[in-house]
């Protein structure tokens, strides 16, 4: 069967994660994305440290393959004009300019839509197309402080902490390519295009749609956890301990089976005594004694090594997962068996391994591995030549400075891509 999205092209000017990630789970599934980039610098996340061999960056690679690259100067008469006829061909526009780029650029929805009606503008952005915030620049951090992560992450008695990674970068990405598949269904039931406007502040706000949800039907604020409890549910057997081999091992065990505690007790040799103790057998006991039982089993872990106690306590079909460091994710047997690492020969660069497509599609899988991640205009003269420019009509449009490779013009202003 043909790939879900083949067929489908989007003209892609976003940069860094947010649009990046996005655009590239429809490249995955067979879309053709056109990664717009600068002549000359190309895209700002081509410069993310660490830096791969030949000019590549890891983070930039991460979130750019199975796309085709046209290095094509926006502000420039013949740069606007190829623009213009890529537009008629194209079914999404997607970008992550400020607010107000697109349009002073002359490629807002009207003026795209007055050039191909089918068309879509896909805007990610950090609050949002309109509202108090509209102008303000836009960041994981910032909508991770102020859409109310932070505030929940850390210990009580520490300071607020950010999540370790782009948390909310990748978020907002997987609505981006959400929308823009819903704008896409949209289109074949009305026939005509519309704007899509995804920002992190709503990423960040939805995903506490639990806790938010039941806060705004009773306001009682959401309390950071107290050290060992994962979250803000008080009881110890949702959290993270220690084993004697100085790895650690979190358990989910208070909710999802009969007699929690008594489980765990016997997965751990803990003693009858305390395996029936009334303060520890029921939810409401752990949450009213959270640091006796804390105590216990703190100890119990200290006496396991860690692969021990996971073996124990899964005997027992309790609830729990190794805290695994970067070396062990990445050979862990379900996460290979899962297609989440994948290989791609990168010109000029040789092999390299990214991180897979974690959405599984039986009868028409992602390839994640279709289109390595292409240098600066790597597909100048193809894209051009699909649009029907002769081979001395591309000479002239290069003699123009409209396109480039990575060599030429580099170091150019950012612009307003924030």
């Amino acid at each position: 069967m043909k790939p879900p999205y083949a067929g489908v092209r989007i003209l892609d000017l976003t940069q860094l994660e947010q649009g990046p990630s996005g655009t590239q789970v429809l490249a995955d599934f067979g879309a053709d994305v056109i990664k717009i980039e600068r002549p000359g610098a190309g895209e700002i996340g081509r410069r993310m440290k660490p830096a791969e061999a030949g000019g590549y960056s890891s983070f930039w690679a991460a979130n750019n393959r199975n796309k085709r690259s046209l290095s094509l100067d926006l502000k420039s008469p013949e740069g606007r004009r190829v623009f213009t006829e890529l537009v008629k061909t194209a079914d999404v526009v997607a970008a992550n300019f400020r607010p107000g780029v697109m349009e002073r650029l002359g490629f807002g929805y009207e003026q795209l839509a007055a050039i191909n009606p089918r068309i879509i503008l896909a805007l990610a952005s950090g609050y949002g197309q309109d509202g108090p915030y509209r102008d303000r620049r836009g960041q994981d951090l910032a909508a991770q402080a102020l859409g109310g992560i932070m505030a929940l992450t850390g210990d009580a008695d520490g300071p607020p902490r950010p999540v370790g990674t782009y948390v909310v970068d990748y978020i907002a990405a997987m609505h981006f390519a959400q929308a823009i598949m819903a704008a896409l269904a949209a289109r074949e039931q009305n026939g005509v295009g519309q704007v899509v406007d995804v920002c992190l502040l709503n990423a960040a706000v939805a995903m506490h749609l639990q806790e938010g949800s039941a806060y705004l039907n009773d306001p009682v604020p959401v309390p950071r956890p107290r050290p060992n409890i994962a979250h803000s549910r008080n009881t110890a057997l949702y959290g993270t301990y220690e084993t004697s081999d100085g790895r650690a091992i979190v358990i989910i065990a208070d909710i999802f089976i009969d007699e929690p505690w008594q489980r765990v007790c016997r997965a751990l040799e803990i003693g009858d005594e305390i395996a029936q103790d009334p303060r520890f057998t029921t939810i409401a006991g752990l949450e009213q004694h959270p640091d006796e039982a804390t105590a216990v089993l703190r100890e119990a872990f200290g006496r396991f090594t860690r692969s021990d106690a996971e073996a124990r306590l899964l005997k027992e079909d309790v609830l729990c997962a190794p805290v695994q460091a970067y070396d062990e994710v990445f050979t862990d047997p379900q996460v290979l068996f899962n297609g989440m690492v994948v290989e791609t020969e990168i010109e000029g660069v040789g092999k390299r391994r990214i991180v897979g497509q974690p959405v599984r599609l039986l009868g028409t899988p992602a390839d994640p591995a279709r289109i390595a991640p292409p240098r600066v205009g790597q597909h100048n003269e193809e894209i051009l030549a699909e649009l029907g420019l002769s081979a001395a009509e591309i000479d002239e449009v290069r003699a123009a400075g409209a396109i480039g490779d990575e060599n030429e013009r580099r170091g150019r202003g950012e612009g307003d891509a924030w």
